[in-house]
C-alpha cells in the first residue's frame, strides 16, 4: 500500500504514453495531429488501441503491414524468478495495414493463440514475442519468425509460420533452438541479394548469434556467428545503409529501459564494431524510456529511417505504448533524436491550459503525470485534474503542489473518480501573477488501475466459502503456506485438528495432492513429502533480518478441505442489527438498499484472486458479503458501491467524504481505513478523521448508518524488534481498534478484525492468511465477509 497520493509515490502504476515522429516524404509533419504526438494512445481506423507490441513492418506492394504481439489480460508477476518477470496471457500476433504509416487498419489476428493446451507453443500460458515477416520470392510465401518461450524463459526457441497472404492467417510450423542454441529476443533481416538472416540473443542472453536462413526461409543453416560476445544485449533491430550493416540493441535489464547501442559490420556474419549510443538529447540514457523493436527505411530517402521502439509498462503490459522516431545516418554515424522534446512541441501557457479531456467512469482509479517547468524562478505552476458529470458540472478537483523548477520535473495525481463522473480534464495552471511561461510535456494517463481487463466467474463454491469458520464442522479450502525451516520438511498448520481430510489442492484448485504420496497429517499439521509437487517456501527465501522486507505469496498456498469437531476459542462475530434499525427495516421489508465501502486497498479487494485475475477468481469481501446478505434476506435490491482507493489514508477519506459518499445517499457506509495510517496517525488523530467522515455524511444523509472495520493486523514479522518505531506502529493499530469499539452507538457498529486476525495468526501463521505483509488472501478475506454477514444476520 502506498501511503500517499502524489505521483512520485506511486511509481508502480506508471504507464508510458505514445509519441510519434518520423520522416516520410508523402507525409508532412503537418499531417500528424499534435495531440497524438503529445499524449494520446495510438488508435486504428476503428478507434481501437493498436495492439502490436515488439512490432516489425513488411512493405509489400504499396502497403505497409505491421505485425506485433497482442498483449491483453491481467499482468502478473511469475513467481520464483530472480528478475521482474511480468507476463500476460499470450494473445497471438496481430496484423495492421497502412499506405501512409499514419492511419492503420486492423487486418485481424495473423497467428492466433490457443487456450487450454499447455503442450502447445501457442498456448496462452506461453510467450509469443517480437514477430517479424519477410516475403520469399521463390516460394511466394510470407514467412513469420518469432520468439517462443515459457513464462520463465527456460524454453528459449524460435517459431516459424507461413501464409499465402501478407495479412495471414499464418500456419504455425513449429519451434526449435537454432543449431541447438538458445534463442530469445530476435529479429530477421532480408538482404538485397535475397538471402535472409536470423539474429537472436543466446547463451543465457550473454551473446548475440547471427545465422543465415535456408533458401525457403524456414530453417537456419548449420553454422552461426557469435557477435557482441558477453555483452548481454537483446532487442535487436537491424538495417543496411550504403553497403554496411547496422544493429541496434538494448542491454538486458528486464522491463526497465536503458541506453541503446549501435554496432556496424561490413557483412552480416563478419566482425561487428560497437559505436556507442545512437540516441541524442534528454532521455538518451534510457532510449527515451523505450526499447528497440525495428528499423524501417523511409521510402524515397537515402539517409533516413524510422526507429520503432516499445515503451513498456511492466505492471500493466497491455497498456504499453510505442515510440517512433527519425533515425539519420551521416558518415556512418547513427543519430536518433526525440524531436518532441524540443521546446516547440511543449504545451505553453502563462495562465491556465487544459492538456487533455478523457472519458472516465465513476469510482475509476486513475493516475496521470506530466512534466512541468517554468521559465522564471519567480513563477510557480501546478497540474490538476477536474471531474465533470454529464451536464458538464464540476464534481471534484485535485491539484498538485506548486512547482518553480526551470527544468522539467514530474507532477501528477493518483486518485479515483467521484460518483456520476462522465469525464475529466487534465491541465496546468500558474500560481503566480508574475509574467512568464509555464511549460508541460509528456502527459501519461492510466485508467482503470487494478481492474482486470476481463472478468471471470468464480471457480469456487461461494456458498461453501460463506459457511462460518467458527461454527462449521466442515472447513472449505483453508489456505496453508507450506514452510520449511532450517532444511526440515515443509509444513503448515490448520485452524482445527482434522477428523477427515476431504481434499488438498493447489491454490488454483487445478491440482490435487494425495495423503501418503504428497503429504501426511500430524495433529493439525500438514507435512509435505520429500518428492511432492506441492509449492512451498523456505525460511531462507524470506529476508528475515531486514526491517519492512516486502514479499509476495500470491497463489503459493495449498488449500485444505476437512471435517473437525474442535470448538473455536476465539472471538465470535455476533448480530448487531438491533443497533442499525433503519437498515434492518429496509432489509426485512425488501426495500432497495445502498451499501458503500469507503476505504483503502483491502476494501477494494486488492490481492484476492479475482482482483489479480487468477483462479479461483474469488470475489472481494464486500461482494461476498452483499451476495450472502441478499440470500439471507431473500433480497434482490441490494446495491454495492466500492469506493476503496488503494493507498488511501483516513485523512483523505475525511477530506473528500462528502464528494464520494453523499451523492450516493447510502443506507450504510462500511468505513475501512487503517493499514496506511498506523505509520503516522495516533489513535486520537485517527478517531478525529473517522468522526469527520461520519459527521460529513450525516449532514446530508441523516438516515445513513455506519459499520466501522477495525483493520486486520499486519504480519507480526514485518516490523523487526530493532525498529525504533515498532511500539508506535503496534500501539496505533491496537488503539484504532479500541477507538472504533468506543464509537459504537445507535446507528454505528464495529467489526473487530484486529483481534480476529491476531487470534488466527496464533493458531496458524500470518503467512497462511495474507498475500503480502499488509493484504489478506482469499481465506482471510472470507473472514471479513463472513463476519460482516454475521453482524447483520441472525
Amino acid at each position: 500500500m502506498a501511503p500517499a497520493f502524489e505521483k512520485n509515490c506511486m511509481q508502480k502504476f506508471i504507464v508510458i504514453i505514445f509519441s510519434l515522429c518520423f520522416l516520410y516524404k508523402p507525409v508532412s509533419s503537418q499531417d500528424i495531429k499534435k495531440e497524438n504526438l503529445l499524449g494520446k494512445p495510438w488508435n486504428d481506423n476503428d478507434g481501437n488501441f493498436i495492439n502490436a507490441h515488439g512490432a516489425g513492418i513488411l512493405h509489400f506492394g504499396d502497403v505497409y503491414y505491421m505485425f506485433g504481439e497482442i498483449k491483453k489480460g491481467r499482468t502478473r508477476l511469475v513467481p520464483g524468478q530472480n528478475w521482474e518477470d511480468y507476463r500476460v496471457p499470450a494473445g497471438g500476433i496481430s496484423c495492421y495495414s497502412s499506405k501512409d504509416l499514419l492511419t492503420w487498419k486492423f487486418e485481424g489476428v495473423a497467428l492466433a493463440s490457443v487456450t487450454g493446451d499447455s503442450l502447445s507453443d501457442l498456448d496462452t500460458g506461453r510467450v509469443i514475442e517480437r514477430p517479424k515477416v519477410i516475403f520469399n520470392e521463390v516460394t511466394k510465401k510470407f514467412v513469420m519468425w518469432m520468439h517462443i518461450d515459457k513464462e520463465d524463459y527456460s524454453y528459449a526457441r524460435t517459431g516459424v509460420a507461413v501464409s499465402e497472404k501478407p495479412e495471414g492467417p499464418y500456419k504455425y510450423l513449429g519451434s526449435f533452438r537454432p543449431n541447438g542454441q538458445e534463442s530469445r529476443d530476435m529479429t530477421i533481416f532480408k538482404d538485397e541479394d535475397g538471402k535472409a538472416y536470423l539474429i537472436y540473443a543466446s547463451e543465457n542472453n550473454n551473446t548475440i548469434h547471427v545465422c543465415q536462413l535456408s533458401d525457403d526461409y524456414l530453417s537456419p543453416l548449420n553454422n552461426f556467428t557469435r557477435i557482441l560476445i558477453d555483452q548481454r544485449r537483446e532487442a535487436p533491430a537491424i538495417f543496411k545503409h550504403k553497403g554496411k550493416y547496422y544493429l541496434i540493441t538494448s542491454l538486458c535489464s528486464g522491463w526497465s529501459p536503458n541506453a541503446a547501442l549501435y554496432s556496424i559490420a561490413d557483412s552480416m556474419t563478419g566482425k561487428w564494431e560497437n559505436m556507442g549510443n545512437p540516441c541524442i538529447g534528454p532521455g538518451a540514457e534510457t532510449t527515451f524510456e523505450a526499447q528497440s523493436s525495428f528499423v524501417l527505411p523511409v521510402k524515397g530517402e537515402t539517409d533516413s529511417y524510422i526507429f520503432l521502439a516499445d515503451k513498456w509498462n511492466k505492471t500493466d503490459l497491455p497498456d504499453s505504448r510505442y515510440l517512433w522516431l527519425p533515425l539519420h545516418i551521416s558518415d556512418n554515424k547513427v543519430e536518433i533524436k526525440n524531436n518532441w522534446q524540443d521546446e516547440d512541441y511543449h504545451w505553453e501557457t502563462n495562465n491556465e491550459l487544459i492538456i487533455d479531456s478523457i472519458g472516465v467512469l465513476p469510482y475509476t482509479i486513475l493516475q496521470y503525470s506530466v512534466n512541468i517547468k517554468v521559465n522564471d524562478s519567480v513563477l510557480k505552476g501546478h497540474t490538476y485534474i477536474k471531474f465533470y458529470d454529464k451536464s458538464n458540472r464540476e464534481l471534484l478537483a485535485y491539484k498538485t503542489n506548486p512547482i518553480s523548477s526551470q527544468t522539467f520535473v514530474e507532477s501528477g495525481i493518483y486518485t479515483e473518480a467521484p460518483p456520476y463522473t462522465k469525464y475529466a480534464k487534465i491541465g496546468i495552471a500558474s500560481d503566480s501573477l508574475n509574467s512568464g511561461s509555464l511549460y508541460a510535456d509528456s502527459l501519461r494517463v492510466q485508467l482503470n488501475i487494478g481492474e482486470p481487463p476481463e472478468k471471470h466467474l468464480p471457480e469456487c463454491n461461494l456458498d461453501e466459502y460463506m459457511k462460518y469458520f467458527w461454527n462449521s464442522d466442515t472447513i472449505y479450502n483453508e489456505t496453508i503456506l507450506m514452510y520449511s525451516k532450517s532444511g526440515m520438511p515443509a509444513m503448515g498448520k490448520l485452524l482445527f485438528k482434522p477428523d477427515h481430510i476431504i481434499s488438498v489442492k493447489s491454490y488454483d484448485l487445478k491440482s490435487q495432492f494425495h495423503i501418503g504420496k504428497d503429504y501426511f497429517v500430524q495433529g493439525n499439521s500438514i507435512i509435505r513429502s520429500a518428492h511432492s509437487k506441492m509449492t512451498f517456501r523456505t525460511d531462507s527465501s524470506f529476508n528475515l533480518h531486514q526491517d519492512l522486507a516486502w514479499y509476495n505469496l500470491q497463489s503459493q498456498w495449498i488449500v485444505v478441505t476437512y471435517t473437525h469437531h474442535d470448538k473455536w476459542a476465539g472471538p465470535i462475530p455476533f448480530f448487531k442489527g438491533d443497533r442499525l434499525p433503519l437498515l434492518m427495516t429496509k432489509l426485512k421489508a425488501k426495500l432497495p438498499v445502498k451499501i458503500i465501502g469507503y476505504g483503502m486497498s483491502i476494501t477494494r479487494g486488492q490481492d484476492v484472486s479475482s482482483y489479480v485475475n487468477l483462479s479461483p477468481y474469488m470475489p472481494t469481501y464486500l461482494d461476498l458479503f452483499v451476495r450472502q446478505l441478499g440470500k439471507n434476506y431473500n433480497h434482490h435490491k441490494i446495491e454495492l458501491v466500492n469506493a476503496g482507493l488503494p493507498g488511501a489514508l483516513v485523512s483523505w477519506g475525511a477530506t473528500y467524504a462528502e464528494k464520494y459518499i453523499n451523492p450516493i445517499h447510502p443506507d450504510i457506509v462500511i468505513i475501512d481505513f487503517g493499514m496506511n495510517d498506523f505509520w503516522r496517525y495516533t489513535p486520537e488523530e485517527y478517531k478525529g478523521y473517522i468522526q469527520t467522515i461520519i459527521n460529513k455524511v450525516k449532514t446530508e444523509n441523516p438516515k445513513t448508518e455506519f459499520l466501522l472495520i477495525s483493520n486486520m493486523d499486519f504480519d507480526p514479522s514485518y516490523i523487526l524488534d530493532t525498529d525504533k518505531f515498532k511500539s508506535f506502529y503496534t500501539a496505533n493499530m491496537k488503539g484504532y481498534n479500541k477507538i472504533l469499539q468506543q464509537l459504537e452507538s445507535s446507528g454505528i457498529v464495529n467489526l473487530d478484525m484486529t483481534t480476529l486476525s491476531d487470534t488466527i495468526y496464533l493458531r496458524k501463521k500470518a503467512k497462511d492468511c495474507i498475500s503480502n505483509p499488509l493484504h489478506p488472501n482469499d481465506y482471510l478475506a472470507r473472514w471479513y465477509a463472513q463476519s460482516l454477514t454475521a453482524i447483520l444476520s441472525r
